[in-house]
């Protein structure tokens, strides 16, 4: 464990001179004065249009996970490619702290966004009935969906690089867009990409009429989500444990 908190705190101190820490702060207030902004300009239902906001959120957040994973994944290559995580006495512990870095600092952006957003809502529209506990709940759902999002795209970065990262990440945010239509209907939970942008309004519909069907695709969204992300897991730390250094720069 001692040794686990030190390499942690060595990971902190390297993103320190990154824009890593800064991105948590500056995409959360953009996104809150962004769709606040929207919803005073629109007469939509305050309610509802917050439930969009944790859609959107989990809409673009392929694309935040892969330029997070990139700059710590780019950091490392750029040292003497990969040398300090190849060298590393427990590599696993290496990788856990990448981890442990990227889904705790997502955690708290997650829960700054939220939180601002409900207590801007609370002081400026009336309209607006949303509890605290449902936005924390709201915030769950996003951060759990986003775990897989973390490992594939650390994944990505350590084994291509950013172009690829990044393209794939356009993909992943097209493909959720296009399973948000009917065409998803039957399939989104196979999906990641599509899993927080379900299951936000699924959740929504649910604690307002406690429909047993609705409860049904919960259920199976989040046993698919915590299945694929612990095989993600899995299959990172296996593979990350043969790792050699990137072979090919895309």
């Amino acid at each position: 464990m001692r040794r686990f908190k030190r390499i942690l705190q060595a990971d902190i101190l390297k993103v320190k001179r990154t824009p890593f820490l800064l991105l948590h702060l500056i995409i959360p207030l953009l996104g809150i004065v962004i769709f606040f902004s929207y919803q005073q300009w629109t007469n939509h239902q305050a309610n509802r249009l917050t439930i969009n906001f944790f859609q959107i959120l989990a809409l673009i957040y392929p694309i935040l996970a892969a330029w997070l994973t990139t700059i710590v994944a780019d950091q490392e290559i750029e040292a003497g490619d990969g040398f300090f995580l190849l060298s590393s006495p427990v590599k696993f512990l290496a990788l856990s702290s990448k981890m442990v870095l990227l889904v705790i600092f997502g955690l708290l952006s997650c829960l700054f966004v939220g939180a601002g957003y409900h207590l801007i809502l609370s002081q400026f529209r009336s309209d607006y009935s949303l509890s605290l506990a449902l936005i924390l709940l709201l915030v769950g759902i996003v951060w759990c969906c986003a775990l897989f999002q973390y490992f594939f795209h650390l994944w990505l970065g350590l084994c291509f690089g950013r172009n690829v990262n990044f393209s794939v990440a356009a993909v992943e945010l097209l493909l959720s867009a296009l399973l948000l239509t009917g065409l998803g209907e039957t399939i989104w939970f196979l999906f990641p990409c599509a899993w927080g942008l379900r299951m936000v309004p699924l959740l929504a519909a649910y604690l307002e009429n406690n429909s047993v069907d609705v409860l049904t695709k919960i259920q199976l969204g989040e046993l698919s989500m915590v299945l694929l992300t612990l095989m993600m897991f899995g299959f990172l730390s296996i593979w990350f444990s043969q790792w050699e250094g990137r072979k090919n720069e895309l």
